[in-house]
């Protein structure tokens, strides 16, 4: 058997692991700028929603209002004798304790039940209590009692009353307290007069007279001149706040958990290989059946175009006369066998004679969507001593320079045949017949017995999928070829964004493409 012309034909100087290695990342801000831009229409629609929320909540939340009455504490000096016994705010080496002791002596339930009595409030004090807080202000020795109501009347009345019977509280507190003492201090005086006694008991009388010194109303509350709750500027700015930080982190999770392609960039930062061709999707397609020519849109007819002169140009530079090219993918229905269906009929439309090969035993469809029924077929030759001329066969619609090797069987049961001698025998043979030799291969990840096909080819063409291509897939199809020493030549995106009508001439509707035909008796070329 005459040995295969040398297996795929990247320089073999370099290694063919080297496009499965990043490009450096970028670095910084730029990277951070990329997967916004990327993600941005979820931010966009995050921050719309929080946004939404946040007017939402200011239309139909029921307003609330604020009033403040603040109170000023004087604590009492521990030195003076006819005071160190009585109720009173104590003088404390630390200020600061002595303002929040007062604050603490506001919120009480006696104060609350005095505060029921004053307003006939239907609350109970526990109720009250839960509209009143009562805050020292800062360093000062000032505590600001803050209530919240439905109305502003009902606000203001409410911090005021708080304020008055936290003074009638701490008074009828203390005026009890005198009460109790007096009377012996009294007697006292009477039995042991003395003038520190005198200036005791004229002093307890005067307290008895007057309200607690220690704590008393600074400031009365007004009326709220709008509502505190829901603060409507601040409302939605904080809705847009959060929608922004929200949406940036739903960007950055979605980029590292998102397991599909989403976009060509992705490939781009991840392997070091050049997109040949990106293929629109079809509009209306209702079908997983691969296109022929016949059924294809404008743009992605003109999309094969370019993805012919981008191989045929790779196949110069490698300086042989017939090129043999796989087209695979790492999944199913990422669109391999239309784009091998059309890169054999783009190249036999230009001139050339090319032979696609169907090595998918599992789910050939090649026939199918050509229209053709093979007798004979890639089993045949391989395992049943049949000519590679006897097996061809060729389409009415697209004329005898694409001839046709197709899967005569379908099943399990021969998949393991591309591991035969013959399988390399095989593609040897047809490139002396032919300019190119198209392979349409199964899903390699999926379909590993294939995979020796890979090492018999010039190049390998990865076809990927946006949406459906899975990265890890796409992973271990690059680990695979990596194996067997093989650098795909590049990769085929399909289903990107349909141009726009006016963008070329040739997106505009056109006729069906009419392949050239050669005369009845003229030769084709390489046959």
């Amino acid at each position: 058997m005459t040995p295969p012309l040398s297996s795929n034909s990247n320089d073999r100087s370099t290694p063919a692991t080297d496009w499965l290695q990043p490009p450096p990342e970028e670095q910084g801000l730029a990277g951070y700028v990329r997967t916004l831009r990327e993600r941005l229409w979820l931010v966009i629609g995050i921050v719309a929603l929080t946004t939404a929320a946040a007017v939402l909540y200011v239309v139909t939340a029921n307003p609330t209002y604020q009033a403040e009455a603040d109170m000023i504490i004087f604590p009492a000096s521990g030195s003076d004798p006819a005071l160190i016994q009585l109720p009173l705010i104590r003088e404390s080496p630390d200020p600061t304790r002595d303002v929040e002791t007062a604050a603490r002596l506001i919120l009480n339930n006696e104060t609350a039940a005095r505060v029921k009595a004053k307003l006939n409030s239907p609350l109970t004090p526990e109720q009250l209590l839960e509209k009143v807080t009562a805050e020292p202000v800062a360093t000062s020795n000032i505590v600001a009692i803050i209530a919240t109501a439905d109305t502003p009347e009902e606000a203001r009345d409410l911090a005021n009353a708080f304020a008055d019977a936290t003074v009638a509280e701490r008074t009828a507190e203390l005026h009890a307290y005198i009460d109790k003492i007096l009377p012996g201090l009294e007697a006292q005086v009477q039995d042991q007069p003395s003038p520190e006694l005198e200036q005791q008991l004229a002093q307890l009388r005067t307290l008895r007279e007057s309200e607690d010194p220690t704590i008393q109303v600074q400031t009365k509350a007004t009326l709220p001149t709008g509502p505190a709750t829901p603060r409507k500027k601040l409302s939605i700015a904080i809705g847009i706040l959060a929608g922004l930080i929200l949406g940036v982190a739903a960007a950055f999770a979605v980029q590292i958990l998102d397991p599909r392609l989403r976009r060509e960039e992705q490939l781009r930062r991840l392997y070091r290989l050049p997109i040949l061709a990106r293929i629109p999707r079809e509009a209306g397609r209702s079908t997983s059946d691969p296109l022929n020519p016949l059924a294809l849109s404008p743009a992605a007819a003109e999309a094969y175009r370019t993805l012919r002169g981008t191989l045929a140009a790779s196949g110069r530079a490698t300086g042989r006369t017939s090129t043999a090219i796989l087209v695979t993918g790492s999944s199913p229905s990422e669109g391999k066998t239309t784009t091998a269906i059309n890169l054999a009929t783009s190249l036999a439309a230009a001139g050339n004679s090319v032979i696609l090969v169907e090595a998918d035993l599992r789910r050939p469809a090649i026939g199918r969507a050509l229209g053709v029924v093979p007798t004979k077929g890639v089993v045949g030759v391989l395992i049943e001593s049949v000519a590679l001329d006897d097996a061809l066969v060729t389409s009415q619609s697209f004329g005898p320079r694409l001839k046709l090797l197709l899967a005569e069987y379908e099943g399990v049961s021969v998949t393991e045949l591309f591991g035969l001698a013959s399988a390399a025998q095989l593609i040897d043979d047809a490139r002396r017949v032919a300019d190119y030799v198209i392979v349409d291969s199964p899903p390699l990840t999926d379909v590993v017995d294939a995979l020796p096909l890979a090492s018999y080819v010039d190049h390998v063409l990865i076809v990927t999928r946006l949406g459906n291509t899975r990265l890890a897939s796409l992973a271990r199809l690059g680990e695979l070829l990596s194996e067997i020493n093989v650098k795909p030549v590049g990769f085929v995106v399909v289903g990107t964004s349909r141009p726009s009508r006016n963008e070329y001439l040739y997106h505009q509707r056109a006729e069906k493409p009419k392949l050239a035909r050669p005369a009845e008796n003229t030769p084709v070329d390489g046959a």
